[in-house]
């Protein structure tokens, strides 16, 4: 990847946690009209979901960080154990490669929002690994 990109990942692995929160609020409220508007039933939290969780499992781990962050994002309060095994579900080929499907078939104005939304779940840690690298890389591409 470019000096660019990699300087990109920086930034947003420096964030503060509270930043990174903000980002990913703004960016659920852009795409949200998106998921809604390609879910059967108009609830597009169906689709929200598996892009927070292959986010979360790109890497092969789930942190007190990253579950403390899905529940202040999502206004939920899932135990860590109960959001680990919902992640662990999400952590298959087949769902990265259908939350990357997915990422193509957005609009090109929103596919940055998505972008930056999965990117503040694999930077809350404070670190972005190469697995990461690889998920955010692919839904670029």
């Amino acid at each position: 990847m470019s000096n660019g990109y990699s300087d990109l990942l920086q930034k947003i692995v420096n964030l503060s946690y509270e930043e990174l929160l903000r980002f990913a609020e703004t960016a659920l409220v852009r795409v949200m009209p998106f998921f809604n508007s390609v879910a059967k039933d108009g609830k597009g939290g169906t689709f929200a979901l598996p892009f927070i969780c292959t986010a979360l499992a790109a890497d092969g781990s789930f942190t007190e960080l990253e579950h403390r962050f899905v529940n202040e994002l999502l206004g939920t309060s899932y135990t860590y154990d109960q959001f680990k095994a919902v992640v662990q579900d999400y952590y298959t080929d087949e769902w990265f490669d259908a939350v990357d499907g997915l990422t193509d078939t957005c609009p090109d104005d929103l596919k940055s929002d998505l972008v930056l939304f999965c990117l503040t779940f694999v930077a809350v840690d404070e670190r972005i690994s190469k697995e990461e690298n690889a998920f955010i890389a692919k839904l670029m591409a």
